[in-house]
């Protein structure tokens, strides 16, 4: 446990208030609610865990996110389920391992009565809440056995599909799909893309290809539209008209999507890719390695000064920083 004291070390610009065994952060104009001190958001701001090389960047996305959790939890806590899901949503889209936001999510989608989905997200969260687990356990298996045939396969598709096992899930996912006249457009495209990913874990590009061009002809989605674009690439076609329009994707696929355009020698497209992960991504990781790599490339690209990049990825590599 970090001692108000110790957090103002972390930084000369932020600010701590006390006020019967809890502090608020503050930071610029940002600031945090009031927070025990056991919060773990204390360790996520511990100088170990903070990005070097944007500290102050760091800092405020974490007081950012932290305001988010805490909105989530309010609409937990008021059971308006939606809006918490939407801001847990928001959190893992930040760091898909933040516990908070995958227990807060599993318990959402419990009060939806949502308990396949939400036992899902309790096991990512290693939680050890073994009465919330039992309770998952026995009320998950009583909504697989009402589920509809069409809807077991998707469900048994999606589970094989998490252990790795693609060409299983790709039969599932046909199964699914063999009188596509039983979805809604709304449900059929997202169906679609789930084929079309197992398809491109199986280096199937042209099969992929075709039930993302589907899926985009039902209804126009991000997602379709950046694995439209990397099949495309992959199959040596043409690919940055379809990824521009891939806006609302996760961060692997935004990192992939900045490499892609590097590769293809869109560096101001691909410019834009990694500064946009670099605002959301401060783990010292590979992926944050890669990024600033690629600007390098990019920034080289369109011939303009990248010694700030290479002076970071020079400190990754040595591991200086």
């Amino acid at each position: 446990m970090m001692t108000p004291e110790e957090l103002l070390q972390i930084c000369e610009d932020l600010t701590v208030l006390e006020n019967a065994g809890s502090v608020r952060i503050g930071f610029g104009a940002a600031s945090t609610g009031w927070i025990s001190l056991d919060d773990s958001f204390f360790e996520r701001i511990s100088p170990e865990n903070l990005n070097p090389f944007f500290l102050k960047e760091h800092l405020l996305k974490e007081i950012e996110i932290k305001n988010i959790l805490d909105d989530g939890v309010n609409f937990l806590n008021s059971e308006r389920y939606s809006r918490a899901i939407d801001c847990f949503d928001d959190v893992l889209y930040y760091d898909s391992r933040y516990y908070d936001a995958l227990i807060g999510k599993s318990h959402a989608l419990c009060g939806q009565g949502h308990f396949v989905k939400a036992l899902r997200f309790f096991k990512r969260s290693d939680s050890h809440d073994e009465d919330y687990h039992r309770l998952l356990l026995a009320e998950s298996s009583a909504e697989r056995d009402a589920f509809p045939k069409i809807k077991r396969n998707i469900y048994a598709g999606d589970e094989a599909a998490s252990r790795g096992e693609f060409e299983k899930a790709l039969g599932f996912y046909e199964r699914a799909l063999s009188d596509p006249s039983k979805f809604k457009n709304s449900i059929l495209f997202k169906l679609l893309n789930k084929k079309a990913s197992v398809l491109v874990k199986l280096k199937r590009f042209d099969e992929a290809l075709e039930s993302f061009d589907l899926s985009i002809a039902i209804h126009e989605n991000d997602s379709a539209y950046f694995g439209r674009g990397y099949c495309r690439h992959e199959l040596g076609l043409d690919c940055a008209e379809s990824l521009r329009h891939a806006v609302l994707i996760s961060k692997r696929h935004l990192l992939m999507k900045a490499d892609i355009f590097n590769d293809v020698s869109c560096f101001d497209d691909a410019l834009k890719c990694y500064d946009e992960f670099l605002a959301v991504h401060f783990t010292l990781d590979g992926d944050f390695a890669r990024a600033i790599e690629g600007k390098i490339v990019a920034l080289d690209g369109m011939s303009l000064d990248s010694s700030r990049e290479r002076e970071i990825f020079s400190q990754i590599m040595d591991k200086s920083y």
